[in-house]
């Protein structure tokens, strides 16, 4: 006779597979609907899930220091997020690879200035903006060192650039398909350092699921390695929400300093 949580897990476990099929199905009729299939990763307003309810408090949060800016956001997907900064921005520009899902923002959102382009190397005057936000989109990026640059480029001197992406200790070994590399702690500073002269990553709050993960973590903080558990800087933290990813605030842009 199985035991309570062999019973426990089974049922759970079922209720994640009917869960999926449950999202696969909506998904499919909503690309019969509209013509927009919405993959996992990229989250849209029309599926409010986890995910999506998890990159919508960034750009809540993010939201303090659009006012009155010139903004930038980096992988816009569908545009929820840049036309939420919108609404206090002075300017702001959406970009992003993937043409249906700017033909759904432009659709939706006709008053943002969207535009498809490479993140990598974006087609973009030096020095144009005052806030640059880069919301789960560093991870899917296949040139992350030349897309660093990019982004010091495009900051004003007094501006600042915000990353959120995913902590790898928290799922690690599940290889997710659409992010070509998770950055360490460590591997985001050796990224961030030639490019900017203020670096400021918060910790996530999120602890590693698995024994691995707390293994990885455990050594890295044994190491020395670890980020900030707050804010160096004052500001609303209402909708600060960085369970599973590092929050990275970057500043002085290194072409600022020569």
């Amino acid at each position: 006779m199985p035991k309570l949580w062999q019973i426990s897990y089974l049922l759970s476990d079922r209720r994640r597979l009917l869960s999926r099929v449950h999202a696969e199905l909506w998904r499919i009729g909503y690309f019969l609907r509209t013509g927009y299939y919405s993959a996992g990763e990229r989250v849209i307003p029309a599926f409010p899930d986890a995910n999506f309810q998890a990159h919508l408090k960034v750009y809540q949060f993010m939201r303090q220091f659009a006012v009155g800016k010139d903004v930038l956001d980096v992988g816009c997907g569908t545009g929820y997020g840049t036309a939420h900064l919108a609404e206090v921005a002075k300017s702001i520009v959406g970009i992003d690879y993937s043409a249906s899902a700017l033909k759904w923002a432009r659709k939706h959102y006709p008053k943002v200035d969207f535009r498809q382009m490479d993140a990598v190397h974006p087609e973009l005057p030096s020095r144009s903006f005052d806030l640059i936000v880069s919301n789960e989109n560093f991870e899917h990026l296949p040139d992350q060192k030349t897309h660093t640059q990019e982004l010091a480029r495009l900051l004003r001197p007094n501006g600042m650039c915000f990353i959120a992406t995913p902590n790898p200790e928290i799922f690690p070994g599940n290889h997710n398909r659409y992010h070509f590399k998770e950055n360490t702690l460590a591997e985001l500073r050796e990224l961030f350092a030639p490019c900017f002269a203020d670096i400021a990553i918060l910790e996530n709050t999120m602890e590693p699921f698995t024994a691995e993960g707390r293994e990885m973590k455990a050594a890295r903080v044994a190491r020395g390695e670890t980020g900030l558990k707050s804010l160096p800087f004052a500001c609303d933290e209402t909708d600060l929400d960085n369970a599973a990813s590092f929050f990275c605030f970057l500043r002085t842009p290194f072409a600022e300093q020569r």
